[in-house]
């Protein structure tokens, strides 16, 4: 297999994408992608554009002059060379911003229309929810706050794009205020889990498990691959994580046991075989066709598949892993995303806050009660509440 910095450089396959080969190059520091079905083909193609670029021919002639640039070719421009883990999220986006202002001239595009379109995407989702709060049926939803900040930033990464290229002087999503974002950190309680145990199939629960277990993310469960599976050392390797780092996850006793259980091996070389054991399962079928039911016939709501990766942290918080422990396992690259869930359990807190007190160390080594009334009335404590005698 060609590789990108090997042999036959910026042709090679992709593990998430098998049968298919990629050609990549870089026009002024920014990668540019094509896919092709065979090997020949895309040697064609990474030829024809290494050509073109050292010819000063690859971008068109509309591109050099500000004026001819609409932000639907841009997009189309941008997300060409998008091999990013979040490139669907992003053809979504690009897709929306294409039906929305696709025909308008970038340099054209004003904050005051970027705010328009963010007025007219929360009122659509105003909108539907009034009409489910009068009991009529409905089932679209609407984008939520974080979607559309989510659609903004990304419409910001191109206007930066653009800007660095020299096709636009400014960025205006610059000036569009985001909306602040509600950051609910929904986890599985143990009766939600017994329940989907007794409406799942043996392997649909055993697919559940294994999220709780490891807190891999959606994405990165259904395209294992067993040659990233260390079974003697206890250890996943995430070769393309969310973080942009390879990233090893350890196994619990009972992940070991689901994989030892698991005869995908004999198939072929995803964990999770589809339909044919070459290609992974779908997940966004198995969820829609298998998971979500059951959430239904449960009775859960508020919970999603992601809600299992949040309870794989949860779990470890409540059991008292610290938080760079946990930052590490679920593989986030900033802290603060790991500090949402130090305020999970408020019960929790409530039972381990005297851990790491100083009450034993002041119980062996005090020889006398205290005098506290001193001590605690300034920070509002009643001396009745507290009896630290040695």
């Amino acid at each position: 297999m060609a590789r990108k910095h090997g042999h036959d450089r910026g042709v090679f396959q992709r593990k998430d994408r098998p049968g298919k080969w990629f050609v990549q190059v870089y026009v002024n520091g920014r990668a540019v992608t094509r896919t092709c079905d065979t090997k020949s083909q895309a040697k064609i193609v990474h030829g024809k554009l290494r050509a073109e670029i050292r010819e000063r021919k690859y971008f068109p002639e509309k591109f050099s002059r500000k004026k001819d640039v609409t932000l639907r070719a841009w997009i189309r421009r941008c997300l060409e060379g998008n091999v990013n883990r979040g490139w669907r999220n992003e053809r979504s986006y690009g897709k929306r911003w294409s039906l929305l202002l696709g025909k308008r001239l970038m340099r054209d595009l004003t904050i005051e229309d970027l705010r328009r379109v963010q007025s007219l995407m929360r009122n659509r989702r105003l909108k539907i929810e009034a009409l489910k709060a009068q009991g009529k049926k409905i089932r679209a939803r609407g984008p939520a706050d974080s979607t559309i900040n989510r659609h903004f930033g990304f419409l910001s990464k191109c206007f930066n794009l653009a800007k660095k290229d020299g096709l636009v002087d400014r960025n205006p999503v610059e000036g569009i205020r985001r909306f602040p974002e509600v950051r609910k950190t929904r986890f599985y309680s143990d009766a939600e889990l017994m329940s989907l145990r007794n409406v799942l199939a043996r392997r649909d629960w055993e697919m559940v498990a294994f999220a709780v277990e490891t807190g891999l993310r959606r994405e990165e469960q259904f395209s294992l691959r067993w040659d990233c599976v260390d079974l003697e050392n206890r250890v996943l390797t995430i070769p393309l994580p969310k973080g942009g780092k390879t990233r090893h996850v350890a196994l619990t006793d009972v992940a070991l046991e689901l994989l030892r259980a698991n005869p995908s091996f004999l198939e072929g070389p995803f964990v999770n075989p589809g339909k044919t054991p070459e290609k992974p399962l779908d997940a966004r079928s198995f969820i829609k066709r298998h998971f979500e039911p059951a959430l239904r016939q449960c009775g859960i709501k508020g919970a999603s598949w992601h809600t299992l990766r949040h309870t794989a942290a949860s779990r470890r918080v409540m059991a008292g892993v610290d938080l760079v422990a946990v930052q590490q396992f679920l593989g986030h690259r900033d802290i603060q995303t790991t500090l949402r869930y130090s305020h999970l359990a408020p019960g929790h807190m409530r039972s381990v806050i005297n851990k790491g007190s100083l009450s034993e160390t002041l119980s062996k080594t005090l020889t006398k009660p205290m005098n506290l009334p001193n001590m605690v009335r300034p920070a509002g404590i009643e001396p009745a509440t507290l009896s630290l005698e040695g």
